[in-house]
Order: C-alpha cells, then sequence, then structure tokens
C-alpha cells in the first residue's frame, strides 16, 4: 500500500536554530552540561504538562530554559502532529486555499510557535502559491519574540509569507467587533490549558465556541491536544455540544459525516487519538537518552471542525479509521476501527491468507489510517468481528507517511 499524503520531516535549519539559541546563552557551558541542564527543564516541563498542568506565564513562557528546553525538545512534536492533521485536511477533508487573496491562518496559543509555522511550511511544500499570513496569538510576550525570531531566520523554509504576533490570554473573549476572518484556525494542544484544575471548563467553552465565527466561509479549525483520556474526551464531548447547539457548524474528523466521538458519548475507557512514527530531530534524541520518553511516536487527539459541510463517506462499514494498534498474533493479524455508521468493529485477517509482503504491509498500518473496505460481511458476529479473506478488501483512503 502506497501513502496517500507525504508529510515534510522536521527541518534541520529548524533543529540547527534551536540549538543555536541555547548555545549562546550558555556559552560557557559545553555540549555535556549544555544537556543536562534542558534534560532537568524537560523533567520539570513534562511534569506540569502532565501532573500539575501549570500553564501560567511564570511557569513557562517567561524564562529562556524553559522556552529553549521546549524548541530543542517539544517544538518538533508539536510541530508534526499539527503536520499530519494538516495533511489530513489538506489531502483527505477536502481544504482548498482561497482562488484569490492570501491564505489567512490564526494560531491561538502559538508559544514559539510550532503549530503555526508547521502550517506554513506545510502548505509551501504542497506548492500553494498564494501569499501566506500567519497570525499568532500568545499571553507570553518572550515566547512571541521567539516566533519572529525563527520566522525571520529561516525565511526560506516559508517564502512568500508574513506573520503577526498579539499578546493575549486566551482565557478572556474575543472582542465582538471587528473580527477578522481565517481560513485555518490552528491550536496546538493549547485548548487543553483553559481546562479548570476543578472541572471548570467554561473559558474552554467559550473560546471553542467562539472559533466558527472567526472562519471564512470554507475554513477550518484544526485542533491537536496530547493524547490523555480526559484531554480527549473533553474535546470531543465539547465538540459534540458545539454542533448541536450551532447547526450551520459541522465535525469535519476525526469520524466522517459529521458523525461525533461514540467513545467520548459513551465515556468509554478508550479515547480517540492518533499514534504516528516520528524520526527525533538529533539534538532531540541526545538530550532524551538518559530520560527515556517516548520520541519514536507522536500521540495526539484530533478534531477539525468547520461552517461547510463534511465530505460525504460510507455510512455502514465500508469506511474506517483504525482506533487500536495492529495486532499479530499467532494465526490472525487484526485491528478495531470506528465505521461510518459509529460502531466499533474488529476486522481480522487469517495469516495463512496472507503473502509474505501482505502481512508486512499490515502491520505498517497506524492507528489514525483511514480504510475503505470493500465486499465484506454485512452482518457482523456477535462480537462485532469481521472477517477479511484477502488485502484487495482493504484500501487506504488516507495514510499519511514522511516523505523518504
Amino acid at each position: 500500500m502506497h501513502p496517500t499524503a507525504l508529510i515534510p520531516s522536521f527541518p534541520n535549519a529548524l533543529e540547527d536554530w534551536w540549538w543555536m539559541q541555547a548555545c549562546q546563552k550558555w556559552p560557557q557551558l559545553n555540549e555535556d552540561k549544555l544537556l543536562h541542564l534542558i534534560r532537568k527543564e524537560i523533567v520539570q516541563q513534562s511534569d506540569r504538562f502532565t501532573k500539575f498542568r501549570d500553564f501560567d506565564e511564570e511557569a513557562y513562557g517567561k524564562r529562556d530554559l524553559s522556552i529553549l528546553a521546549y524548541g530543542n525538545f517539544y517544538f518538533p512534536r508539536t510541530w508534526t502532529a499539527m503536520s499530519f492533521a494538516l495533511a489530513e485536511a489538506f489531502h483527505f477533508r477536502g481544504w482548498n486555499p482561497p482562488q484569490k487573496g492570501p491564505v489567512k491562518i490564526l494560531d491561538l496559543g502559538s508559544g514559539t510557535g510550532a503549530s503555526g509555522l508547521s502550517c506554513l511550511h506545510y502548505l509551501h511544500s504542497q506548492c500553494i502559491e498564494n501569499h501566506l499570513q500567519l497570525e499568532a496569538l500568545d499571553y507570553s510576550s518572550k515566547s512571541l519574540v521567539f516566533v519572529k525570531k525563527l520566522h525571520s531566520a529561516n525565511h526560506g523554509l516559508w517564502p512568500d509569507s508574513r506573520i503577526s504576533t498579539t499578546r493575549m490570554d486566551l482565557n478572556f473573549a474575543f472582542d465582538e467587533k471587528n473580527r477578522k476572518r481565517y481560513d485555518l484556525i490552528l491550536l496546538g494542544y493549547s485548548l487543553n490549558e483553559l481546562l479548570d484544575e476543578e472541572g471548570d471548563d467554561s473559558n474552554y467553552r467559550q473560546l471553542l465556541f467562539c472559533l466558527p465565527s472567526l472562519l471564512k466561509k470554507k475554513g477550518l479549525v484544526i485542533i491537536t491536544e496530547p493524547a490523555q483520556a480526559e484531554i480527549c474526551h473533553a474535546l470531543h464531548q465539547n465538540c459534540a455540544k458545539l454542533t448541536k447547539e450551532d447547526p450551520i457548524v459541522s465535525l469535519h474528523a476525526p469520524y466522517f459525516n459529521g458523525m461525533t466521538c461514540p467513545l467520548a458519548e459513551k465515556q468509554s475507557k478508550y479515547f480517540s487519538h492518533e499514534v504516528r512514527k516520528m524520526n527525533p530531530p538529533l539534538i532531540m534524541d541526545k538530550i532524551n537518552r538518559p530520560l527515556n520518553l517516548e520520541v519514536r511516536e507522536i500521540k495526539f487527539a484530533l478534531s477539525i471542525l468547520g461552517t461547510n459541510k463534511p465530505k460525504d463517506l460510507g455510512h455502514r462499514q465500508q469506511v474506517c479509521r483504525i482506533i487500536s494498534p495492529v495486532k499479530k498474533r499467532k494465526g490472525t493479524v487484526s485491528f478495531i476501527g470506528m465505521a461510518g455508521n459509529g460502531e466499533e468493529y474488529t476486522y481480522e485477517f487469517q495469516r495463512r491468507n496472507l503473502q509474505k509482503e501482505e502481512l508486512k504491509n499490515l502491520l505498517c498500518l497506524n492507528r489514525g489510517d483511514i480504510l475503505k473496505l470493500s465486499d465484506i460481511q454485512m452482518n457482523p458476529d456477535r462480537s462485532n468481528r469481521i472477517r477479511l479473506q484477502k488485502m484487495e478488501q482493504i484500501s487506504p483512503l488516507f495514510m499519511p507517511r514522511f516523505e523518504v
């Protein structure tokens, strides 16, 4: 099976730029000592993101060490997650740039610009000829300075683009007057920062519910979030509420035909998220060696919203998104897919029916790939198991992979 979309690798120029910023900040430190300094900060940031959920400016948006540690370690992951999300919007969900004029992009909670700059780079890689305009919003003025420096120093990655920055706290509502309209609105790992520890999601919902009013007619909101159960369920439950309360808003992803997330609706112990392979940059790998954090996979929740109707896809079992790892057992290979009718099915092959190359292709499928199925049994067994006889019964509709 061949990829349906190619994802550009994280640019070496950005890896070099972030490392150079750290070296220039602490010229008295050799490489080992600088790596050690960054590692200590990464451990604190990991706890901050997953345990303490401390997102105020003093915590990580004001200190050079926090920003440079993030840039050298987490920035490539946030960039990569948004690249996969953009590929889905562009190659599968039907987003296209406007016929005339610039592509206007809004990056909310931009931090140092990983999602917004990833968007500029991705659109340039797709040979889009429109001028690109990125507006980055964040509460950290120091982070926004880095966005502008990074954009200016690496302009060859996003020619014919310009950026503007605005310091703004997303906890406060947008001014109702003089609202601009955008072709793409990005929230890369930022929406969850509005979730209150005590369960108050009013600021979260306030921001989410105002986003459609900031879109152009064919624009899309693209949201990536950390792959944690509570965060994923919050995203999909609130997106479902938005589409119910605002009839002009439709869900384009992660599933089909405007369908809300069944896992979130059922409060399942499983949660909807992607798992994609990633080749970590060299510096990121060096930082990680004693930490042993997961850097060869990128896991993220995804939601895409728009005010136009979603692409029409199969409404029964003819289309599915893989929502589990591919499991290889003694006699079978199987995966769980969410079908167009909102049901989970286990799709299973007998290994004796597979050629060696076919087995290899199956095992290379990723959680998040979207498949078309043909000649399948219309009445699965009681366990919702669908047995497939040959590889020709599945074909990729969306299967993004990195450029080689």
